[in-house]
């Protein structure tokens, strides 16, 4: 017996240990991927294990900085994929001095549609040039890639999500790749519009990504609202920023995008951006841009603890507040105030907007609007002075009102409390009185269930 339970505790240690194993295995890859600033262009370079991937060029300007860039985070003369997403001058122009360095084992291009295909084969064009460089290289293995289709290098996997077949510009032609590692994935989308992610999305493409290269360095036709609620990415790069006819890339609306869905955004104009991949955990030492902040998550603090409906119909009530985002106070002027069903007893609604300038997005808050102090319109008391009278001002949204009714001055002798339910009814007879009390006194207060009680009215002799 002894003997079968040390066989039984070395076989699940040893279960143990291929798990433990086996899942640091699962866990152990790792890829870098540096966005590199080319000026007006993107230029990304992927690196696992020492085997690398380079995605687009810049312009035949960037040269010598992406040169520069390669031999200094690249381990001998091979890249072993390349890919240009589409036929722009911003993004295939540096590759012919590229191949001419280094050894290029597959390059997959997206050719041009017809209508842009003739104007632009020259020799002396930026893709007749890229074309000459490939046919050059005669040990070059390049092709039109296919969706669907896969390779890898190092720890990481890659897939073409869509070839750029479908589309009838150079942009709407932009290849999109996913590169996965250790079940964290980035989205390279080249100067995609958002025409074609649209129309992608409508066919339930697989566009889901941890990170995402956001689409023509920033511009505001690229990268829609709904594009990024389809990829749902945690962090983004821009390439590029620059001016072109006086027009700034990236654009205020799509870091106002990203920042309404809390996307850590990294812009390489701020300095190249280097993002890694391992165990599993995203990480950057770059830091984040944060030109504009989303205060959805934040805090709105109601000065105040007490508020009653107005006596004036239609007033509403509006207390102070305070709104934090971050643990930082946010002026005032940063954001717009909106009330809500805020001029009668309930719940009313504290809405915030950010007015863009810093701040986006909106956050709300609710605080509790108690009844208004009821008026006494009409009493009597009867002949035989057994029954009181009373008519006081309706309040449609009450639940109800208490009357507190004594004999005693002080209202502690003799004391009682009864119930008018329902907020229209605001008239009532109190019967059973005693006769030979010469006084009593009457206080009324409206209530809502749920919501509290207002404040008693002014205490009204009667006699």
């Amino acid at each position: 017996m002894l003997k079968r339970t040390i066989k039984l505790f070395l076989f699940a240690l040893v279960a143990l240990g291929f798990f433990v194993v086996t899942k640091a295995q699962a866990n152990a890859g790792e890829l870098n991927m540096h966005t590199i600033y080319v000026g007006h262009g993107d230029c990304i370079l992927l690196e696992s294990k020492g085997h690398y991937m380079l995605v687009d060029s810049g312009e035949p300007s960037a040269s010598d900085t992406i040169l520069n860039y390669l031999e200094q985070h690249i381990v001998g003369d091979t890249i072993d994929y390349v890919v240009a997403t589409h036929a722009d001058k911003d993004h295939i122009g540096s590759f012919p001095a590229i191949f001419k360095k280094y050894n290029i084992k597959n390059l997959f291009y997206s050719e041009p549609m017809k209508p842009y295909y003739n104007p632009d084969t020259g020799k002396e064009s930026h893709y007749g040039k890229f074309m000459d460089a490939i046919k050059d290289e005669e040990d070059l293995v390049y092709t039109n890639p296919y969706e669907g289709q896969t390779w890898t290098f190092g720890d990481a996997s890659v897939k073409v999500i869509y070839d750029g077949r479908q589309g009838t510009t150079f942009n709407e032609s932009s290849i999109v790749t996913k590169v996965t590692c250790d079940n964290k994935s980035i989205l390279l989308t080249g100067d995609l519009p958002s025409t074609m992610e649209r129309k992608l999305m409508a066919k339930k493409y697989n566009f889901k990504a941890d990170i995402l290269k956001v689409g023509h360095h920033g511009a505001a036709a690229s990268t829609c609202a709904d594009f990024l609620d389809y990829v749902k990415p945690t962090h983004a790069v821009i390439p590029n920023g620059y001016t072109e006819k006086n027009v700034y890339l990236p654009r205020d609306s799509v870091l106002q995008r990203l920042a309404l869905r809390f996307i850590k955004t990294y812009l390489a104009t701020e300095g190249n951006v280097i993002m890694s991949i391992k165990n599993g955990v995203i990480s950057t030492a770059h830091k984040e841009n944060t030109k504009f902040q989303c205060i959805s998550r934040g805090q709105i603090v109601v000065i105040g603890s007490k508020f009653y409906a107005s006596n004036i119909i239609g007033k509403k009530v509006t207390p102070g507040i305070h709104v934090y985002a971050n643990g930082e106070l946010i002026p005032s002027k940063q954001y717009k105030i909106t009330y809500k069903d805020s001029t009668h007893t309930g719940v009313a609604t504290i809405k915030v907007t950010g007015t863009k300038e810093k701040y986006v997005g909106t956050l709300s808050t609710t605080f509790n609007l108690l009844p208004r102090l009821s008026k006494l319109k009409k009493w009597s008391r009867s002949k035989n002075k057994k029954k009181i009278t009373l008519e006081w001002s309706a309040q449609n949204y009450a639940s109800g009102y208490t009357i507190w009714y004594s004999s005693d001055k002080n209202m502690v002798k003799d004391s009682h409390k009864i119930t008018v339910k329902g907020g229209k009814n605001n008239k009532k007879t109190i019967k059973g009185l005693k006769k030979k009390k010469k006084k009593y006194y009457i206080k009324i207060q409206a209530f809502t269930n749920g919501i509290g009680k207002g404040k008693w009215t002014t205490k009204k002799c009667i006699k």
